[in-house]
C-alpha cells in the first residue's frame, strides 16, 4: 500500500513539475523579448538544418542516379537468351534481398532492378510489374534512372541523327505561337548543292497504297508498279500483292504476318475488320499505324533474337516530330478499339500501349509529316483523300509514305528542294531546285503552287496544317514585306 502511494505521489510530482515548467516557459515567451528572439532563432536554425538535410539527401540521391546510369551505360550485358534469363533472375533476387533489409538497401536494390530491365524483352511490361511488387521508394528510384537515361539520349540525339552521309543536320529553335511555346526543328544543308543534285534519299518508315489500288497494279510493300509480276501469299487475309519475292518476304516478316495471317477464318475476326475498315473506308493511315506498330514489335523481336540493339528505336525517331492535334471522334474510337483488340492476343502489353492519346498522336504525326507518293506514269493514280493530309506538289498520288528525316523539312511556296521517286517506289529523293549553300535551310512545298494566289495557298495550308504561311512569296504577294510585327 505504501509503495503504491509513493508511486502515485511521484507521478503527481512529475506532472506538477511538467505543468509548472510549461507555464513558466509560456510566461517567458510572452514577457521576455530576448527569450522570444532566442526561440525564433532556434526555430529558424532547426528549420534550416532540416532543409539542408533534405537538400543533401536529394543531392546524394541525384548523384547516385547519375552515377548508376553511367555505370549501366558502360556495362556489357549478356546477349544469349539463357544468359539473359540467368542475369535477370540474379538481379531481381538480389534487389529483393536488399530492399527487405530496409531503407539502407533501397539505392542498391533499385540499381539491381534497373539492370534487370536492360535484359528483359518487354521493358514496359516489367515496369508495370515493378510498380505493383517493389516498395514505392525503390520504384521511384528505378523510374528516375529511366528518366535520366531518356534525357541523356535526347540530349545526344541530334548529334547522332541524321547520319552524316545524308548531308543534312537538324537545328532547334524556340518559337512562340498564339497558343503556346514549342521547339521548331529545321533541316540544314551541310554541303553545297547545285540545282538537280540529290541531297539525300530515304526509305519509308511506313507506307501504304491508296486502298482503291490494293490488289491491282502496284506493290503493297514498296508501291512500285508490278509490270506483270505478282507475288502473293495464300495465307494473307489482306490479299496484298508484291512486285518481287524480296518485297513479299520483307512485308511478311515486318508486319503482314502479325496483322493478317495469325487469324481464324471468321469474317468477324479483328483481322477481317481491319481489312474492311481500310478497303471500304478508303483510309491509309489506320493501316500505316498498324504497320508501324507491327514493325516496332518486329524490331523488339529482332533485338531479342540477335542481341543487337540500335542506339535509337523507331519510337525515338518519331517522338520529336511535330503533329496535328486530332480530336477524338467515333471514327477514331473505332480504329483504336479495333487495333487494341487486334494486338491484344498477339503481343502482351500492346493493348495498354495503344492508348487513345498515343493513337491520336501517331495519326497526327502522319497527317502533318507524310508525303504523297507518285510514280512516273501515275497509272491508276487517285486524288488525295482530304481527310488524310499529306505533303504533295502533285495533283494525284498513289499512296503515302512516312519518313524520319524528310519530315523535318519546312514548307515554302518558293522552295529550294522537291521530292522525287526515281525508282517509282516509296524510296524518296530530296533534290535541289536552286543553288544551296552550307548552312542553308531546306524548304519544300507541301502543296501544289502553280499559278495559285497567296490567299488560295494560305487557305489550303491553314486548313490542312493549321499554320499561316509567312514565306517570302506569300508575304510579297500580300504586301506584308517590311511591315512591323
Amino acid at each position: 500500500m505504501e509503495l503504491r502511494k509513493s508511486v502515485v505521489f511521484g507521478i503527481c510530482a512529475v506532472a506538477v513539475f511538467g505543468i509548472g515548467y510549461a507555464v513558466y516557459w509560456d510566461y517567458l515567451r510572452q514577457t521576455d523579448p530576448e527569450f522570444r528572439r532566442k526561440l525564433k532563432k532556434s526555430r529558424k536554425k532547426a528549420a534550416k538544418q532540416k532543409k539542408a538535410a533534405v537538400e543533401e539527401s536529394k543531392s546524394k540521391t541525384a548523384d547516385f542516379i547519375r552515377g548508376a546510369v553511367e555505370e549501366v551505360t558502360k556495362e556489357s550485358f549478356p546477349t544469349d537468351v539463357t544468359a539473359k534469363e540467368k542475369f535477370f533472375m540474379e538481379q531481381v533476387a538480389k534487389g529483393e534481398t536488399l530492399f527487405a533489409g530496409g531503407e539502407s538497401g533501397y539505392h542498391d536494390a533499385a540499381l539491381c532492378f534497373y539492370k534487370a530491365l536492360k535484359v528483359y524483352p518487354n521493358p514496359v511490361e516489367l515496369i508495370m510489374i515493378y510498380q505493383k511488387t517493389i516498395p514505392e521508394p525503390v520504384f521511384n528510384l528505378v523510374y528516375e534512372m529511366m528518366s535520366v537515361e531518356v534525357k541523356k539520349k535526347q540530349a545526344e540525339y541530334f548529334g547522332n541523327f541524321p547520319p552524316k552521309e545524308m548531308n543534312v543536320r537538324i537545328e532547334e529553335f524556340s518559337q512562340s505561337s498564339t497558343s503556346d511555346d514549342y521547339i521548331r526543328r529545321v533541316l540544314i544543308s551541310t554541303k553545297d548543292f547545285a540545282p538537280g543534285d540529290v541531297i539525300f534519299t530515304e526509305q519509308a518508315l511506313a507506307s501504304a497504297l491508296d486502298p482503291s489500288l490494293e490488289n491491282g497494279e502496284f506493290c503493297s510493300h514498296c508501291l512500285k508498279e508490278l509490270n506483270g509480276a505478282d507475288f502473293s501469299d495464300d495465307s494473307d487475309l489482306f490479299g496484298a500483292v508484291y512486285c518481287s519475292k524480296s518485297c513479299q518476304e520483307k512485308a511478311m516478316a515486318e508486319y503482314e504476318t502479325l496483322l493478317f495471317t495469325t487469324r481464324d477464318d471468321d469474317s468477324y475476326s479483328n483481322e477481317a475488320k481491319l481489312k474492311e475498315l481500310v478497303k471500304s473506308g478508303r483510309v491509309k493511315y489506320p493501316l500505316m499505324i498498324a504497320r508501324f506498330l507491327a514493325k516496332m514489335v518486329h524490331e523488339e523481336t529482332q533485338k531479342v533474337a540477335t542481341g543487337v540493339e540500335e542506339e535509337y528505336s523507331t519510337w525515338d525517331h518519331i517522338e520529336r516530330l511535330r503533329f496535328l492535334a486530332v480530336q477524338p471522334s467515333d471514327k477514331e474510337s473505332k480504329e483504336i478499339t479495333l487495333l487494341r483488340e487486334l494486338f491484344k492476343t498477339k503481343v502482351p502489353g500492346m493493348e495498354e500501349f495503344i492508348s487513345e492519346e498515343r493513337y491520336l498522336m501517331l495519326k497526327g504525326k502522319l497527317m502533318y509529316n507524310a508525303y504523297g507518293i507518285y510514280t512516273e506514269h501515275n497509272m491508276g493514280a487517285i486524288k488525295e483523300n482530304l481527310e488524310e493530309t499529306m505533303r504533295s506538289s502533285q495533283p494525284t498520288v498513289i499512296g503515302a509514305g512516312f519518313y524520319r528525316v524528310a519530315s523535318y523539312i519546312a514548307h515554302s511556296c518558293n522552295p529550294n528542294t522537291e521530292t522525287r521517286f526515281p525508282d517509282n517506289n516509296n524510296v524518296l529523293s530530296i533534290v535541289a531546285t536552286k543553288p544551296i549553300k552550307v548552312g542553308d535551310e531546306l524548304k519544300i512545298s507541301y502543296i501544289r503552287v502553280g499559278d495559285r494566289n497567296y490567299s488560295n495557298r494560305r487557305s489550303e495550308l491553314e486548313t490542312k496544317w493549321r499554320f499561316k504561311c509567312t514565306c517570302i512569296k506569300c508575304m510579297e504577294e500580300a504586301g506584308e514585306v517590311g511591315r512591323s510585327a
